[in-house]
């Protein structure tokens, strides 16, 4: 699956506290991340036993909607207001970028 990725992206907040189930979730300033058509990943309490992963299907303005809780190895955990979100690049991209990069890689050696 495509991930949409940005480059100078600021790290922000959650605006108030965010369930383990929730399904949408607002942070304090959106403006740089991802807005296109695929999802992009983000990672709540970076480096704490919080920490958690999530697959964000789309963004508007300051609402970032899920796709999926605990992404990435992660664990669905519920976070404070003012928990710090950061837009991250995830393991199983870099293992598709692998993947893909080697067969391909392969099928040349092959001649196909």
């Amino acid at each position: 699956m495509r991930r949409e990725f940005s480059g100078a992206v600021l790290q922000t907040a959650l605006a108030s506290s965010l369930s383990n189930s929730a399904t949408s979730f607002t942070v304090v300033d959106g403006s740089t991340y991802p807005s296109g058509s695929n999802p992009f990943v983000v990672v709540v309490d970076r480096g704490v036993n919080t920490e958690e992963k999530i697959l964000i299907s789309s963004r508007s303005t300051n609402v970032f909607t899920v796709s999926q809780r605990g992404y990435d190895g992660t664990t669905a955990v519920a976070h404070n207001s003012g928990a710090f979100v950061d837009h991250v690049l995830d393991a199983i991209t870099i293992q598709d970028m692998n993947t893909t990069t080697y067969d391909n890689e392969v099928l040349v050696w092959m001649g196909v």
